[in-house]
């Protein structure tokens, strides 16, 4: 096991179940603002930006380090989530059946992805599990829990997708032993 994916089993261990409370109702509805919708339902959208939150409160509860500010994109995008030592990750909640699935509109519009592995501001994605009390987006007073899968670098992950019959591409992730 390397020594990341120690810190990062560390870190989940740590978090236990978490309350979600009126604040993250609140800052997941103003991120819910900043982000592109796409073609999902605001149901899916709106569960999907329920899982970007654990990074902002990995970060406020000083678990991880923030993403450096001058790898913020313009339009204050960045290629990871947040730093643990010198790795620079991106956390990706996946599925129950453990499938990292990008979109076909996705690998159009996030080309950054790939230039990000090269210039080595993005070195590893964190992959996880979120389980929720019922299929819908968060409510205040809700009780969740994460499940750490793996943490892999990120080029491996790239290179490891395969072409989806959604027309997107995919990676089943392995579970850490």
């Amino acid at each position: 096991m390397t020594e990341l994916l120690e810190k990062m089993k560390s870190i989940f261990d740590d978090i236990g179940e978490v309350t979600i409370t009126e604040e993250f109702i609140r800052l997941r509805d103003e991120k819910r603002g900043h982000l592109r919708q796409g073609n999902r339902s605001d149901f899916k959208f709106t569960k999907d930006v329920d899982c970007l939150m654990l990074e902002e409160w990995l970060i406020a509860l000083g678990k991880v380090d923030a993403p450096l500010l001058e790898h913020h994109t313009k339009g204050g995008a960045c290629v990871y989530d947040c730093r643990v030592d010198t790795a620079y990750i991106d956390f990706k909640c996946i599925d129950m059946n453990l499938y990292y699935n990008v979109s076909k509109e996705k690998l159009e519009t996030h080309p950054w992805v790939q230039q990000g592995v090269d210039d080595g501001l993005l070195t590893d994605y964190c992959f996880y599990r979120m389980y929720r009390p019922e299929d819908r987006p968060l409510r205040a007073g809700d009780v969740v829990r994460f499940e750490l899968i793996n943490v892999l670098n990120s080029q491996y992950v790239l290179d490891s997708l395969q072409p989806s019959q959604y027309g997107g591409k995919f990676y089943r992730v392995p579970k850490y032993v």
